[in-house]
């Protein structure tokens, strides 16, 4: 390593970059002075540890194991099986105690943490070997799968003794581990997080996790967080839940998901809402094709309006509209075709509608057939409101606009 007595070739920075390395140390290492160039050997080592606290929590984000016992998995954790009905299952294989013995459990995993396993076995093979040039007798009778920090240079000693620390990092230390991780935005508690997160704790402490506030992560976090998601798909038993979590009793695991209820229906309603929303707007959207809507411009600019659907195709006219390149508005003339937000308020405004500001109708509005005797009974009451309007005023102004509005459209109604 990094002495000369060794045999060493420079600084660190000039090794690294010999190695090739320099860059990729350069990208996570944090210095302590803004603007450093000098890479300090420190960099690898603080490298090493952030690759570990990440693929720690990787693991705990696909097994919802604790971090104890993730803490203590062997080197060779990771086993693939063969199952006649669900094809490989990946499997981590390691050993709980808190309320299961079991020196041989299993956690059904996500194959995608073999990423992870693969750069903790590398790590830990790495700092394994160094202890053993140093001379140092093995920490465990198997090597564990996460290792402690051993480089020289990153030990402070106690009468020439390096001193190991052995508490478990918090999810918080992988974020001063390596700051570089994240965006710091992205872990400030948002409007969205706040309400889902009420829904599962009502009791949810704002102080700490109000909106705008950063998360306060934990480790636990991840098993409640999994256990509430695997109750509300319906997808997982309340028994495998229990085995995954390795509870003694199934009272454990339902409290550890309780809440869920209120996540599936919310998420259903939503998404049943949704769903229909957007199907009611493809039905409308059909009837576009009929007779019964015109535009101001004529048939021309109907078509101009409508060319990315066809009537027939349903599948279409509803994909159309969710992915926002057909829009549908109701408006008291008949409805709008803008995509995006209307700058006049076309929704409960009809000046811009109908061309009551002497500019001519809006090109995106289609009139409705059916509403002609709604227009012309508001036509009514706009004419009741003028003979009491002060002359002049802006109030009058309104209204003779919203009247050559409708006068606009009851003669497009009338003449198509």
């Amino acid at each position: 390593m990094y002495r000369r007595s060794c045999g060493s070739r420079g600084a660190f920075g000039q090794i690294a970059k010999e190695c090739g390395i320099d860059q990729l140390l350069f990208r996570w290492y944090s210095f302590k002075k803004k603007g450093g160039k000098n890479l300090p050997i420190y960099a690898f080592s603080n490298y090493l540890t952030a690759v570990s606290r990440a693929g720690l929590a990787y693991v705990l984000n696909f097994s919802l194991m604790r971090v104890q016992e993730a803490w203590s998995l062997p080197l060779d954790c990771l086993r693939f099986e063969d199952d006649e009905r669900l094809g490989e299952v990946a499997m981590l294989c390691g050993e709980t105690t808190k309320t299961v013995h079991d020196d041989d459990a299993r956690w059904v995993t996500s194959p995608s943490v073999e990423v992870a396993v693969r750069a903790l076995q590398i790590i830990a093979s790495l700092r394994q070997k160094l202890r053993e040039a140093c001379g140092e007798r093995p920490q465990d009778s198997s090597p564990r799968l996460i290792q402690t920090v051993c480089e020289p240079w990153t030990h402070r000693s106690v009468n020439g003794e390096r001193v190991e620390k052995v508490n478990y990092p918090s999810y918080t230390d992988l974020l001063d581990c390596c700051p570089k991780l994240f965006d710091p935005s992205e872990l400030r508690v948002t409007q969205e997080d706040w309400n889902l997160a009420k829904l599962i704790t009502p009791t949810l402490d704002e102080e700490r996790f109000g909106v705008g506030k950063m998360w306060n992560f934990s480790w636990h976090q991840l098993r409640r967080t999994g256990a509430v998601n695997m109750q509300a798909s319906g997808l997982v038993s309340n028994f495998s839940i229990q085995y995954q979590l390795k509870h003694s009793i199934l009272s454990s695991s339902l409290y550890y998901g309780q809440g869920y209820s209120r996540l599936s229906i919310n998420r259903e309603a939503r998404a049943e809402y949704i769903r229909t929303m957007y199907e009611l707007m493809g039905m409308e959207l059909a009837q576009l094709f009929s007779d019964r809507f015109v535009s101001p411009y004529g048939a021309a600019r109907k078509q101009i309006i409508l060319q990315l659907v066809t009537q027939s195709d349903d599948k279409k006219l509803l994909a159309a509209s969710k992915a926002g390149r057909v829009a549908w508005r109701k408006t008291l003339l008949g409805g709008c075709t803008k995509t995006g937000s209307c700058e006049y308020g076309g929704i409960d405004n009809i000046v811009r509608c109908g061309g009551g500001d002497n500019k001519g109708p809006c090109a995106d509005a289609l009139f409705d057939r059916e509403r002609l005797q709604r227009i012309q009974r508001l036509l009514q009451t706009i004419d009741e409101r003028l003979e009491h309007a002060e002359v002049g005023s802006p109030y009058q102004q309104s209204l003779e606009a919203q009247r050559r509005s409708l006068e606009n459209a009851l003669n497009v109604l009338r003449t198509q």
